[in-house]
């Protein structure tokens, strides 16, 4: 397929994703679009743990090809011919652009096969931890997989860049919610009460002091409080205020250790002012590691397909999680970034903005079909 054809394809169909986002596991619409597609071109589609699984050429042994199926809760903001049209969600993280990659990627294979077998997912739930990627691999994907490689849509890359780096790329992201209970009361006597939005805001700024003052400033942590409910009137003290929040770290130590840590400041924090807490703590995806063989192997793939300087050695790893992890324990492989940076395309990851040149479709599709080929090439 030529590149101007490539192009046209691939576009079509991100454009008839990103209309019609989906989010977790509930991706009926998108599964059936995919799954056509894959029939289309002469592959036989499985669903496999909310997931979607196709292989390509025969075995024994494959090289593993994934792409996200899932969008984000966030309304779109764009005024665009493909605007989603499911009110409230929104393909703000860059899937369905890795969803039409990873089926461009199929369509060159078949023109230009590698040496071995290819297995296409298309997963769920990769922005919903605790995510679907343990649940395919728990049904058998990486079965007679010899590597497993991923892209991501990075704008903080220069655009057609791809950015690889061995070792740990991403953080491990854990997530929590504190439950602050006070005393409520009339607005006008808050000297009966114990207010939980008081204590709460108190707690929001004194656990930041564990990402300034408790850990190593060379150990990297990230702690967010993303979502606040409490109250039901504004001359009504609440009683009761929910915090919920993410944390980032690289460090198994600093992971294990954080935890008590929230707890221990937050508890000490509602202790002063009268109130108690609840405290709940949910692991999720561990660090992302790239196997340093893989990411080379990526590298060198996409200086001979893009160009000598389409690809970087990342000097630092990103605070963002990532389920691909969990592949990335059982076997060989590497997640790769593509850049979209663009004076046109300002938006970051998970904006309600966030938009892409559509021209980067074709290079992301024929750089893993290249990754795919290296990686069955002898070493």
């Amino acid at each position: 397929m030529t590149g101007p054809a490539l192009h046209a394809k691939l576009m079509e169909v991100r454009r008839r994703l990103h209309a019609y986002p989906e989010i977790g596991f509930e991706l009926e619409r998108t599964r059936a679009c995919l799954a056509a597609l894959l029939r289309d071109a002469g592959l036989e589609p499985r669903f496999v743990a909310g997931g979607l699984v196709a292989d390509l050429g025969p075995g024994p042994g494959r090289v593993l090809l994934r792409a996200e199926m899932d969008a984000l809760p966030v309304a779109d903001g764009k005024e665009t011919p493909y605007k989603s049209q499911n009110p409230g969600f929104c393909h703000a993280c860059g899937h369905d652009g890795h969803m039409a990659m990873l089926y461009g990627a199929l369509l060159l294979l078949q023109e230009n096969p590698p040496c071995g077998g290819v297995r296409l997912v298309f997963q769920p739930a990769e922005e919903c931890p605790p995510g679907g990627a343990l649940g395919m691999i728990e049904a058998g994907v990486l079965e007679d997989v010899r590597a497993a490689f991923a892209l991501h849509l990075n704008p903080s890359l220069p655009y057609g860049v791809v950015g690889v780096k061995p070792g740990v790329m991403m953080a491990a992201a854990d997530n929590f919610r504190l439950t602050v209970l006070g005393s409520g009361g009339h607005g006008a006597q808050p000297h009966h009460t114990v207010d939980a939005v008081l204590v709460a805001a108190h707690t929001v700024t004194a656990l930041q002091t564990l990402v300034s003052r408790y850990k190593d400033p060379l150990d990297p942590l990230v702690l967010t409080i993303g979502k606040i409910q409490g109250g039901t009137a504004s001359n009504v003290i609440a009683d009761a205020v929910v915090l919920e929040g993410t944390v980032r770290t690289l460090d198994w130590q600093l992971r294990q250790e954080m935890p008590s840590r929230i707890e221990t400041l937050a508890a000490g924090v509602c202790a002063a002012f009268g109130a108690r807490l609840r405290c709940e703590y949910f692991f999720g995806y561990p660090p992302l590691l790239n196997n340093a063989e893989m990411s080379e192997l990526a590298a060198k793939a996409a200086r001979e397909t893009l160009g000598q300087r389409a690809a970087v050695t990342l000097e630092r790893a990103m605070m963002g999680g990532e389920d691909f992890a969990y592949f990335l324990e059982k076997v060989p492989g590497a997640f790769i970034f593509l850049g979209t940076g663009d004076a046109d395309y300002l938006h970051p990851l998970h904006h309600s903005c966030f938009d892409f040149n559509e021209k980067i479709l074709a290079t992301g599709a024929t750089l893993l079909a290249a990754v795919t080929r290296a990686a069955w090439l002898p070493i």
